[in-house]
């Protein structure tokens, strides 16, 4: 049982869009509308900012005194160069493995994982949302490196070789029904996770994924950068969700934590939503031809300002949802929440008892804010395109690519990146999650051709260069 809540601990910090109407209101809980959001409180971005770092709300997903013995569960080869490594140098391989962020404090801990008093650590908002860039902890940047699988099953192993069980044959960590946790390195099966929550918490809806489990439409998602929430009027890859501190609690939600606690930590959320809509995109830290990005700006604003904006001191976001068959991105997240799910959040708590509503149905993708998009990839919703030379030249996107730990491509402007025609053969699952491969269900990186089919390529490369000063 310990793993299984484990299991469930993991996924909780994960969810990222509403639970059902099983989230039904404790006595005195619905408030005399319309809601006030803020709760009669101060919004303080700085306070939300040390919530983060410092608040516990998930439940703990291991015990702290653990984190640096996951090497010994390790595959024969890494275990043996754990094993001849200083500790320093161990440390890194572990966060590496699983693509962790350093919390920069001095603690030697994760960003997005924090000590819950007890010995264990808890996961928050910045395990998947507080990421390196180019080996730099970037808070708000997208963790493109975790690998979510990965960290659960080697939390398994350690548990049963602490009970003196055989480890080895551990298959990978799921969440109920079989639900993946995440397909490739650097992105998470958010979206579905919802849907398992509520078959947790509704036996009908449980026995319906147990019998059926291609009821639950998995796929990749790539956790997108927190600085352009400011501009957005609704939130995530197809902007079907409103903007709300409640929008933003779901990875709160624990089978340790009854209702009551869950609703107590919206005050925590205000103060969380606060911060999140004050970040600011960082600057490219290297060189920018700027003469080149000068002849940049003006192609852009003919070509790609009416869905992406326009930028600088009179810079406007047009919040445009373009529809799925002019993206023509793969569309898997648009399938993958139910009407009948949607109808559902919206009778709940997290949506204020329908005052502030999802939307019924799903068009197509929001064209994104562009702001700091040099740190942000890789790109699209599923994270399918390693660096914006590959979404700018189609036919050169990678059928499968491998990332480095920690590079960054300052010619590609995106991720480091091996490139392969398939996925070569591996040992483990683990080494084959290193590689994104683009074949799989929702993972395809076609579509989005507007930049082969509006500019030259000498345009590109400028376009290219402006994007760098966003």
């Amino acid at each position: 049982m310990k793993n299984r809540y484990r299991i469930f601990a993991v996924l909780a910090f994960a969810v990222v869009i509403g639970l059902t109407s099983t989230l039904s209101p404790v006595d005195g809980n619905e408030l005399a509308k319309p809601y006030d959001l803020n709760m009669g409180l101060t919004p303080d971005p700085q306070k939300g900012f040390e919530i983060l770092l410092n608040t516990p709300m998930a439940s703990p997903v291991m015990k702290e005194k653990d984190l640096p013995r996951l090497w010994m569960v390790w595959d024969t080869d890494s275990k043996a160069a754990a094993l001849e490594a200083t500790p320093e140098e161990r440390h890194d391989m572990i966060f590496d493995r699983y693509g962790f962020a350093k919390r920069n404090d001095g603690s030697g801990l994760p960003l997005g994982y924090l000590p819950d008093g007890k010995g264990g650590l808890a996961t928050n908002c910045f395990a998947c949302h507080g990421g390196e860039v180019g080996g730099v902890t970037i808070p708000g940047a997208g963790n493109v490196h975790l690998d979510l699988t990965t960290l659960a099953t080697d939390i398994r192993k350690l548990t049963a070789l602490d009970g003196g069980k055989p480890y080895e044959n551990i298959p990978d960590a799921q969440a109920p029904f079989k639900t993946p946790l995440s397909i490739h390195r650097g992105t998470t099966n958010a979206v579905v996770f919802a849907s398992v929550f509520a078959g947790l918490r509704d036996a009908k809806r449980g026995k319906l994924y147990t019998q059926n489990p291609e009821e639950l439409l998995h796929h990749d998602m790539n956790p997108p950068a927190w600085w352009n929430f400011k501009k957005k009027d609704m939130i995530y890859a197809d902007a079907f969700a409103p903007k709300t501190p409640r929008q933003l609690m779901p990875f709160a939600f624990s089978p340790f934590h009854t209702l009551e606690q869950f609703y107590g930590f919206e005050e925590n959320f205000v103060h969380i939503y606060a911060y999140i809509d004050t970040l600011e995109p960082p600057k490219y830290p290297y060189e920018i031809d700027m003469a080149l990005a000068r002849k940049g700006e003006p192609l852009f604003v003919e070509k790609c300002s009416e869905c992406h904006g326009t930028y600088g001191p009179n810079g406007k976001f047009p919040n445009k949802v373009v529809k799925l068959d002019k993206v023509q991105t793969d569309s898997r997240r648009l399938e993958s929440i139910y009407l009948k799910d949607r109808i559902a959040t919206n009778e709940g708590w997290l949506q204020y008892f329908g005052e502030h509503k999802v939307l019924l149905e799903s068009k197509g993708y929001l064209a994104q804010p562009l702001d700091g998009i040099w740190a942000s990839a890789p790109y699209f919703h599923n994270g399918s395109v390693p660096t914006l030379h590959h979404v700018f030249n189609i036919d050169e996107r990678p059928a499968v690519w491998k990332r480095t730990d920690r590079g960054y491509d300052k010619d590609m402007v995106g991720l480091e990146i091996e490139s392969f025609d398939a996925v070569p053969e591996t040992p483990t699952d683990r080494e084959r999650r290193l590689y994104y491969d683009t074949s799989v269900v929702g993972s395809t990186n076609q579509g989005h051709t507007f930049p082969d089919d509006e500019l030259e390529d000498d345009e590109k490369i400028a376009v290219l260069e402006y994007l760098k000063t966003l």
